[in-house]
Order: C-alpha cells, then sequence, then structure tokens
C-alpha cells in the first residue's frame, strides 16, 4: 500500500476498555463512527487513514481503513497508549508520508488546510486553557517518579490536548519515538515484576511530558493548530476543530 504525502491519521481500537470517554467500541461502523472528520478531510481532498484492530478494513474516497495488529504482551496497557505504538509502525512503514497530523477519531474536523503550513523541526499540538498543574488524570495518574517531578516543576505550563498533533513525519517519529520507549522501558519492568512501574491508564501527562521535555524550543500550540477546546466553533483561523 502507497500513502500520499499529506494526510491525516487517526487511531480507532475495538473490544478495549475506553475508561475516560466511556462509549461503546464493540460492534461498531467504523466508517460511521469517524464520518464527520472524514466529510471534513474530503473538502481539502485530504486522505485519512483509520488504524484498527478490527478486521472491517478497505477504502472508500478518501478514507482508508487499515487492519493493525496490536502487540499483546503489555499487561494492562490501555488503548490511548496503544494508539502512540499503532501511530508510530504506520509512520515507520510508510516513508512516502511527507507530513502527517494525529488526530482523535470521533471529535475533530479539519477547518483549514494545514501542510503549507508545517514547517521542517516543528512539532504542532493542541491545547487547552487548563494549566498542567489542575489535571486530575495528570496530578493522579500512576506515573514515574521523574515524570511526576517535571509534571510539578511545570505546573503552570499550558496544558496540551495530544488529540491534535502534527509535523513531517521525521519530527512526528521522533516524538512517537520517544513515546514508545518510554512506553516500552516501563512495560519491561513491569514484567520483572516492579510493582511500582508502569505509566498509569491515562496519556495525557506522558504527551505533554514529551512535548515540553525535549520540543520545547521547537513547539508550536493554540490558535494555530486547534479552536478553544470545547467551544464548539465553526468558523476559526485554526487547522482544527476540537470540540
Amino acid at each position: 500500500m502507497k500513502v500520499e504525502p499529506n494526510v491525516v491519521i487517526t487511531e480507532f481500537i475495538v473490544n478495549m476498555d475506553n475508561i475516560f470517554h466511556l462509549y461503546e467500541n464493540q460492534n461498531v461502523n467504523i466508517a460511521e463512527e469517524v464520518q464527520e472528520q472524514t466529510a471534513s478531510l474530503a473538502r481539502y481532498g485530504v486522505p485519512f487513514y483509520v488504524l484498527t484492530n478490527s478486521s472491517e478494513g478497505g477504502d472508500e474516497d478518501n478514507l482508508h481503513i487499515v487492519n493493525m495488529k496490536l502487540f499483546e504482551h503489555y499487561p494492562n496497557l490501555t488503548l490511548y497508549f496503544y494508539r502512540f505504538l499503532m501511530a508510530y509502525d504506520f509512520l515507520q512503514a510508510h516513508p512516502e508520508i511527507e507530513k502527517a497530523v494525529l488526530t482523535d477519531a470521533k471529535d475533530v474536523v479539519m477547518l483549514n488546510y494545514p501542510f503549507d503550513e508545517i514547517e521542517d523541526g516543528i512539532l504542532y499540538i493542541g491545547d487547552e486553557w487548563k494549566r498542567l498543574g489542575d489535571v486530575d488524570i495528570v496530578a493522579n495518574n500512576a506515573s514515574p517518579q521523574y515524570m511526576k517531578e517535571f509534571s510539578a516543576k511545570n505546573a503552570l505550563r499550558t496544558l496540551l490536548n495530544i488529540g491534535v498533533i502534527g509535523g513531517t513525519r521525521e519530527v512526528l517519529i521522533e516524538y512517537l519515538g520517544i513515546m514508545v520507549k518510554l512506553i516500552t522501558d516501563e512495560q519491561l519492568k513491569v514484567h520483572q515484576g516492579d510493582e511500582h512501574a508502569g505509566l498509569g491508564p491515562f496519556e495525557m501527562e506522558i504527551g505533554n511530558y514529551v512535548a515540553y521535555r525535549y520540543f520545547a524550543d521547537r513547539l508550536v500550540h493554540g490558535r494555530k493548530v486547534t479552536t478553544v477546546f470545547k467551544g464548539f466553533q465553526e468558523q476559526s483561523s485554526a487547522w482544527f476543530k476540537h470540540k
């Protein structure tokens, strides 16, 4: 399968608990679930790749549903982390991709074409009005001590929302690659019997940690990337509406 140079990628993982949003992900029609984002991308001629562990697959217009097997040897890893592993593997497998945006499947739509504005070396991420230290799924997430200390020291930074992540293929592989390394390190400790190992159930903390720790001087977030989170803005100069 040859993939276009500029694409949007999402993941739709089935038959696994979605412990935060609690929506149904069994016996679902994936094309119907992502139809709003599919339509918004079609207006700009942007291919949409939905990575899934479902047996559902196929191509229709700009929508491409791609079956990918999950790595099943990571105990208690939630779907929020599996999405990063899937996106990383897909980008690695397709060097023909030049630029991409990784999005949440069901609550993101494209408002403006982003790819002409994405610059080499820059990581683009959505954000929220909240601060990093104000968020329960960061403050109370069962993450490693080094990550907790970083979050505490950076508690006043803007909360990045990793429902929208954009950049060149190289930048995205770098960002996701660091995440994959951290996930793998913690899962190895779990396998070795360390009762305190793991990254907790939620990915918000690791997403902010990697962005601020490794990309602080080449990070763009805010209204260029996404609308006000949960602002329901239909008209904006932002690339994407996120709720």
